[in-house]
């Protein structure tokens, strides 16, 4: 196994723990358990910084990159509408 597989092995199981985590703090809340606690919306129980890292390990792991208004993924590129949140955020992002 080489070291970028090695890394990115590891960067998809703190994705998981990530997950993990939410669902936990969402049944220790109470959740249903049938349901989803869902990520979308901020409706979930990660905190801020978890929340980020998440993010950023789905784009790392998506090979979605954000440059100048534009997303990158797969050889596919478009244009961000001028209201999204994630131009605010794009420098974050970008390798």
């Amino acid at each position: 196994m080489t070291e970028s597989t090695e890394l990115r092995k590891q960067k998809y199981e703190r994705f998981k723990e990530l997950f993990a985590l939410s669902r936990q703090r969402y049944l220790d809340a109470g959740g249903d358990p049938r349901r989803s606690s869902g990520s979308l919306h901020g409706n979930d129980y990660l905190t801020e910084e978890e929340r980020k890292e998440l993010f950023a390990l789905g784009r790392e792991l998506g090979d979605v990159k954000i440059v100048d208004g534009y997303i990158h993924t797969h050889g596919r590129t478009w244009k961000l509408p001028e209201n999204s949140p994630l131009l605010k955020n794009q420098t974050k992002f970008q390798a």
